[in-house]
């Protein structure tokens, strides 16, 4: 079973030790949603993210939460927010998880009072986090809103893009009011519609972006093997599409990425194919560059962690919730974590070789894309270079977990034979 990867650094109140993660290793990177303030799976669900190791989490609030009686409630992510902070857990807050508001949308004032005031009791080294012995360096540092605003079950009658960019813009200055180093970003954008160039919400905030007032674009992945496939290349990689959304909208700013939704749908494939697909969604979400090619994913959240498959055929990673006992996709993610624990991402290139190098903690790791189309060197073989001193074998893992071990005979360069196609490796130095 692995486990959180956290540096406790203080702060015993009331019996509970809090904590924040030390690094930003893909543990501390993945995450899960929803935790919600009233939810009655609360401790259930920080269960399952102590068992799988992630690092992050999505806590959304309604409107008849975050704004009461013509004021904003920030007092509504209380539980929520001490509990996720107990766990030791990075929490990302989201406004409208259904984006149900019609023409209620609200104006610039009532938002930016709703970004002050959040901002004000969750961000790190605040009044309320301090009087609950919650250490300075944590807290909320990611704010989002308006989740899916195209997804009609949410929004019978469309919200008005104007409308839009007006309340994401009090948002974010109401936000950073208190202070330049919080993050605003909107919800998250389904794929589709941006693929089809069909989105006029991301258009109407691209001066927001350009601005820098907002920080990410959060796209949502559900691969699908008839509407989002991966075997047709990287055009619908979540590289490929960032670079069409940024410039199909006219984002011109150097903006990051992230992704609050994600899985390989389980619909017209097995549970073991849908494994083997999540495993190239997984580094393809943690892998997304800006244009100088450095790392831009700040986060990536399969959904959903906590849903058995019994309940939710096609998202679902597990087959019990307490004790979790994961799915073959669940067995990814859960691989992806304690294989990188420790370890950055040093250099990664979606674009070309699809190959993407870890190190940290006296650890190495090589990450290959091995699919027509993602890598421009697709085959059964891979060559592995710069093997640190002193590692004695290298450890190759697929979907299905260990697949072999190599020994190194002390080479700093060595190939792997044997591979198969349309899949993605994980090569581990092993001391």
């Amino acid at each position: 079973m692995s486990t959180l990867r956290i540096h406790v650094v203080a702060a015993i109140a009331a019996g509970l030790v809090y904590a924040f993660p030390a690094s930003a290793d893909p543990g501390a990177m993945l995450g899960a949603g929803n935790v919600h303030a009233s939810d009655r799976q609360l401790d259930m669900k920080l269960g399952v993210l102590r068992t799988v190791g992630l690092g992050m989490c999505r806590i959304p609030l309604d409107g008849r939460a975050y704004w009461k009686d013509g004021s904003p409630n920030p007092e509504a992510a209380d539980v929520a927010v001490l509990a996720v902070a107990k766990n030791g857990v990075t929490p990302i807050l989201l406004l409208e998880y259904y984006t149900r508001w019609h023409d209620a949308i609200g104006g610039y004032d009532k938002w930016r009072a709703i970004g002050r005031a959040l901002a004000e009791r969750f961000a790190p080294g605040g009044e309320f986090l301090k009087g609950h012995n919650v250490p300075a360096g944590w807290g909320i540092v990611h704010y989002t809103a308006i989740n899916e605003p195209m997804w009609r079950s949410n929004n019978p009658q469309p919200i008005d893009p104007q409308q839009y960019a007006r309340a994401l813009e009090g948002l974010a200055d109401g936000v950073h009011s208190v202070s330049a180093k919080l993050h605003v970003s909107p919800g998250g954008y389904q794929e589709v519609p941006l693929f089809a160039n069909k989105n006029p919400y991301i258009k109407a905030v691209a001066g927001l972006y350009n601005a820098g007032k907002l920080h990410a674009i959060d796209i949502h992945r559900y691969w699908d093997v008839k509407y989002v496939p991966m075997d047709k290349g990287s055009r619908f990689s979540l590289q490929s599409q960032f670079d069409q959304v940024c410039k199909q909208a006219g984002i011109t700013a150097a903006v990051k990425f992230q992704t609050t939704e994600t899985n390989f749908k389980r619909r017209l494939v097995t549970e073991d194919q849908a494994a083997r697909g999540l495993l190239t969604g997984l580094w393809d979400a943690l892998t997304v560059v800006g244009d100088d090619g450095k790392p831009v994913t700040q986060f990536a959240m399969p959904w959903n962690v906590f849903n058995t498959t019994e309940k939710d055929t096609n998202y679902g990673l597990c087959i019990k919730q307490a004790p979790w006992e994961p799915t073959a996709r669940g067995k990814v993610l859960m691989a992806v974590v304690a294989l990188t624990g420790g370890m950055e991402i040093v250099s990664c290139d979606p674009r070309k070789t699809g190959v993407t190098v870890l190190a940290g903690a006296g650890r190495k790791m090589w990450v290959w894309q091995n699919r027509k189309g993602w890598t421009d060197r697709p085959g059964t073989s891979f060559e592995i270079r710069d093997i640190p001193a002193g590692v004695r074998r290298i450890e190759v893992h697929a979907w299905d977990g260990l697949r072999k071990r190599i020994d190194t005979d002390g080479r700093s360069r060595l190939v792997v034979e044997g591979l198969e196609l349309d899949q993605t490796y994980m090569f581990l130095a092993m001391p």
